[in-house]
């Protein structure tokens, strides 16, 4: 029997709010790469869109007297007002409180996406059979379109560079690209499953398809997560016992082929050879879980606020055994959630998670919003995505079709709820505002690149107060450093050692400490660091700098001091480890150091294309550094060393 409001006519404005909403996600999730290009316009207003329609969905049913909200069951309620706590208490508490609130938003705004579609399958305005269906199609829309943009990149590649290229389309990587398949693979059975004839075929269809993409996007995390989710299937699915033991038997089997089937999965499944060069993608993981060991050990309780890691990960970066200059994300869910908010953010989130586990595990029947929160939870240990509209919405709507409804209306409750998401839009859009510093140091890089004195005096003090607002940015220091060279060393060399701090194997940086050195007469601290950038960047051993004549005279000491360095490198290295195999290469070339022929000289100056990704903002063009880089033709610089440099 229908409750009385059930028998109302379904509110018009949050049904048009919700189709407005869908073909925001879909413009700003189709487009190549979808990840980033939400930073730009405007897309970023498709983006807006995407943030704020289920804000008003919610607002709209809340209000509404005529159609009492259905709420959850009040442990859900509970938890995921928990959580929406946590994100806005962790953004206030940031040190960056202004652009965390502002990067809070794809968080908060999953929490009203899963009130909003509980509410309209419990009141009956959407049937879980419509739902589904939506569904599918929607993450058929996305396999559809990885799949059209990524085999017209195959014609003319060999079988081997087919075999290894990886799937980055619509999102914009292959990891992205993953998470869909797996998210997808649960909707495409259980459709085929309640189907019949054409219909089911089609979804039998997209089923084989997302295998394929999830495949091809070489995904190493994906292969366990496949292996979870066919084991959850089979649990659940309705088949007589022993069918089950006999496709459980040959899962192991299934899930083994499908690692062997493509050689970055096949890979972890050989031992390591320790004399190989390291695996980039596992030295920058590897930094990446330290950092956020470490980030959510100083701010235990909350974080350092939502969306922050590229503002806090430089103040780790010097401790760390390798990895990346900068990231935007932490690639592990547990990772950033600890690392941002903390313990609170990791309590809220396991309430949520073990209340969906419970509920999949009672469900009468295989339901495909638990399966794919199974799925997607063993891939989310090696991976962030909740900061794209596209997962967190998918992970809420999971939630919203698994939590059961509150025993009763609770006027009170949602007039609360109502509220409370009136403050948190009034919160990101109101005290919300985006970092400051980049403005700064991207005017001061594009006045310094004019080289007037009356251009770098401003740039300087740009610079200066960009720093002054946050003092770990590398590219402030570095940049600055620079600038100060000539006429102020001593400022120079101290913005030099905090840039070192940073970033420890930033190029050139060990350059420009020792230049500024030099210019204040510190002859052996300057070789030493000349010697110390030629062991960080052994391409610096042949670099036309040295043609300078204040530089050539100071090779000898600095050939000495390599070869004390190279010395004591060698001696701390495990003697079986790559680094200790190249390194007597690089020894070699010690006593010539700096002995470059004559012939032209490659100059320029390095771009740092990920800064507007960092920054959030692909308005700006990406700043060049204004370190001149030196470099001999590819062609010459092979005959100075007949054995490879390590990278």
């Amino acid at each position: 029997m229908l409750r009385p409001a059930d028998s109302a006519p379904a509110p018009r404005l949050p049904v048009a709010l919700g189709i407005v909403g869908l073909a925001c996600l879909a413009f700003v999730t189709l487009a190549y790469p979808a990840s980033t290009r939400v930073f730009a316009w405007p897309w970023s207003l498709a983006y807006g869109g995407v943030l704020l329609a289920p804000t008003l969905v919610l607002l709209a049913r809340a209000f509404d007297s005529r159609r009492p909200l259905a709420l959850p069951h009040p442990l859900w309620t509970g938890s995921a007002l928990a959580f929406a706590a946590t994100v806005l208490a962790s953004a206030f508490l940031s040190p960056w409180s202004g652009p965390s609130l502002l990067w809070s938003a794809p968080l908060l705004a999953a929490v009203p996406c899963f009130f909003a579609l509980h509410d309209a399958l419990r009141s009956r305005t959407l049937s879980l059979s419509k739902l589904n269906t939506i569904v599918g199609l929607g993450f058929a829309a996305v396999i559809l379109t990885s799949l059209g943009s990524w085999l017209p990149t195959l014609p003319g590649r060999s079988f081997a560079a087919i075999v290894e290229a990886r799937n980055p389309f619509p999102l914009g990587h292959s990891n992205y690209t993953a998470g869909v398949a797996l998210l997808a693979l649960p909707w495409f059975a259980y459709l085929a499953w309640q189907t019949h004839a054409r219909v089911r075929l089609a979804w039998l269809v997209a089923f084989v398809a997302a295998l394929v993409v999830l495949l091809s996007s070489g995904s190493r995390a994906a292969i366990p997560a496949l292996g979870a989710l066919g084991f959850a299937a089979l649990l659940v699915a309705p088949l007589p016992r022993r069918r089950k033991l006999t496709l459980l038997l040959a899962l192991p089997v299934a899930a083994l082929a499908v690692a062997f089937a493509h050689p970055r999965t096949r890979a972890m499944l050989s031992p390591a050879d320790p004399s190989a060069a390291p695996n980039v993608s596992n030295v920058q993981r590897a930094a990446m879980l330290t950092a956020a060991v470490r980030m959510g050990a100083d701010r235990p309780l909350f974080g350092y606020g939502p969306g922050t890691t590229p503002l806090a990960y430089p103040r780790y970066r010097a401790g760390l055994d390798g990895g990346a200059e900068n990231v935007l994300q932490l690639h592990s869910t547990p990772a950033q959630l600890w690392a941002e908010l903390g313990t609170a953010g990791l309590l809220s989130s396991l309430a949520l998670a073990s209340l969906a586990f419970i509920a999949f595990l009672r469900s009468a029947t295989p339901h495909p919003a638990g399966l794919a929160l199974v799925g997607y939870a063993v891939f989310a240990l090696a991976d962030w995505q909740l900061d794209l509209p596209l997962f967190a919405f998918a992970v809420a709507l999971s939630l919203a079709s698994l939590a059961p409804a509150a025993p009763a209306s609770a006027p009170r409750l949602t007039l609360a709820l109502g509220l409370a998401t009136l403050g948190g839009l009034a919160s990101v859009t109101l005290l919300g505002r985006p970092d400051p510093t980049p403005p700064l140091n991207l005017r001061a890089l594009a006045l310094a690149s004019t080289g007037t004195p009356s251009a770098n005096a401003e740039a300087v003090t740009l610079l200066r107060t960009s720093l002054a607002q946050n003092p770990d940015q590398e590219i402030a220091h570095f940049n600055l450093g620079w600038l100060l060279l000539v006429s102020d060393p001593a400022a120079a060399e101290r913005h030099f050692i905090e840039a070192i701090h940073l970033v420890p194997d930033k190029g050139g940086v060990l350059f420009g400490l020792g230049l500024a050195r030099l210019n204040q007469n510190r002859s052996t601290e300057a070789a030493r660091a000349f010697a110390l950038e030629c062991l960080n960047d052994p391409a610096f051993l042949f670099s036309p700098w040295w043609r300078e004549p204040s530089l050539a005279a100071h090779l000898a000491d600095t050939r000495v001091a390599f070869a004390q360095l190279t010395t004591l490198t060698q001696k701390k290295l495990p003697p079986t480890s790559w680094a200790a195999a190249q390194l007597p290469a690089v020894t070699a070339l010690a006593p010539r150091l700096g002995d470059i022929p004559a012939g032209p000289a490659h100059t320029y100056r390095r771009e740092r294309r990920g800064y507007p990704v960092l920054i959030r903002d692909l308005n700006y063009a990406p700043p060049f550094d204004l370190y001149d880089v030196r470099e001999l033709p590819l062609s010459l610089f092979l005959t100075l060393t007949p054995t490879p440099l390590p990278p």
